[in-house]
Parts: structure tokens; sequence; C-alpha cells
């Protein structure tokens, strides 16, 4: 087996094919769900944030657009990394960038905080370290041996609660998360479902006013 694909070669392709971070999960114990390798590699795009700035109220056809964007370059980029693990005589799987965050196979959210790439926030979305939340994810697993980071596993937004304030809906409860947490807890889910019915058939189905509101999406 070559064992030419390292760290950094790894990071030098994921960033060629767009990302902006990627981290390695463990994938021991398995998270839920997750095909039978033992790493996990997270890689993150983020949403352009000139988008965000028209979405006080809910999703415009520019965020739809650009969320369809990012899907699209996100399965291209684990497509393209499956491919290459596989040429260097390594077995790989990529799992898809989801159409919300309640579909799909596995949670990408799992494998990104596994990965110390971030948190999850109070509205239940995904919080980069660098991005907040205006960020899409997809994970390809694989069985190269590349080290896993640390863990996140408690929340970090402290006594900021934009996110939730912002929700029309209600749909967070201003609760730090901590790893392992029922999401009935953090999130009220029937709560944002009817939020996105006023929008009518919408995709994607995340409004996207808390990723908006959340003062880390606006980084420079």
């Amino acid at each position: 087996m070559s064992n030419d694909l390292d760290r950094h070669t790894i990071g030098h392709f994921l960033q060629s094919q767009g990302a902006e971070a990627w981290g390695v999960a463990a994938n021991e114990p398995a998270l839920p769900l997750a095909p039978d390798l033992p790493r996990a590699l997270s890689i993150l795009m983020r949403i352009d944030p000139g988008v965000l700035r028209g979405m006080r109220h809910g999703p415009t056809a520019e965020y739809r657009d650009e969320y369809r964007r990012l899907n699209r370059k996100l399965d291209d980029a684990t497509a393209s990394l499956t491919a290459l693990l596989r040429e260097r005589g390594y077995d790989a799987v990529a799992v898809p960038a989801t159409g919300s965050e309640d579909d799909g196979p596995f949670s990408h959210k799992a494998a990104a905080t596994s990965a110390g790439l971030g948190w999850i926030g109070k509205t239940a979305l995904f919080v980069s370290l660098e991005f907040g939340p205006a960020v899409r994810l997809a994970t390809v697993f694989t069985d190269l041996d590349l080290p896993p980071g640390d863990p996140i596993s408690e929340g970090r937004c402290g006594v900021c609660h934009a996110c939730a304030d912002a929700c029309p809906s209600g749909c967070g409860r201003d609760v730090q998360w901590r790893a392992g947490m029922p999401r009935e807890q953090l999130f009220d889910a029937s709560a944002c479902r009817r939020q996105m019915s006023q929008f009518g058939d919408v995709e994607p189905q995340i409004c996207g006013i808390c990723i908006a509101a959340c003062p880390l999406s606006h980084r420079d």
C-alpha cells in the first residue's frame, strides 16, 4: 500500500478543491450510522458572507443558489478525494452534503465536532471555529491512518444568544450544547418546521435567519 498520503498532502489536495477547513475524527467508537472505517475526514466550505446580508427575514434566491453551489462543490471534492484514496490503495466512502440539517444517513455535524472543527450552537447548527454557522459540511471515511483532532464536546457560544433571539419561531432554547445531549433539550425542531412552512416549498429547508444572525458568520 502506498504511504505517500499524509495530512500535509491531503490538506493541499482539499485546498485545491475549495475546502476552507478540514479535520480528522476517530471513528472509534463508531459515530452513529457511520461506515465501518476508522477515520472520518470532515470537510468544510464557507457560505459567502455577502449572501447572508439580505437574510434577516428568511431565505433568499441568492441563499438558495449558494447553498446548492456549495453542496455541489462539496460533493465534487469528496468524490475526488475518495478517488484519490482508492487509487493509492486505501478504502474510502464519501458521505455527500445533505439537503437539510435533518436528512441523510449520517450527521456531518457529529464528524465535524469530533474532528475539533467546532461545536453545536443554540439553534442546533454546527458552529465552525473560523466561520460560525455559515458553512456547509461533507465527510469522507477512510482507513488511511491520519492523526485525529481533539474533539469538541461543549458549546462555546457563552452568553451570546443572537441566533435564538433572531428566530421568529423561538426554535433555540438558549442552552449550551454538550456532546450526547438530546436535541430536544437544545432546539425545537417542530417550531423550525412551522417557520419554514411560511416560505412554501423552499429549498434548502433551513431558513438561514439564525445563520445570518450569528456574529461569527461575518468574520473577515
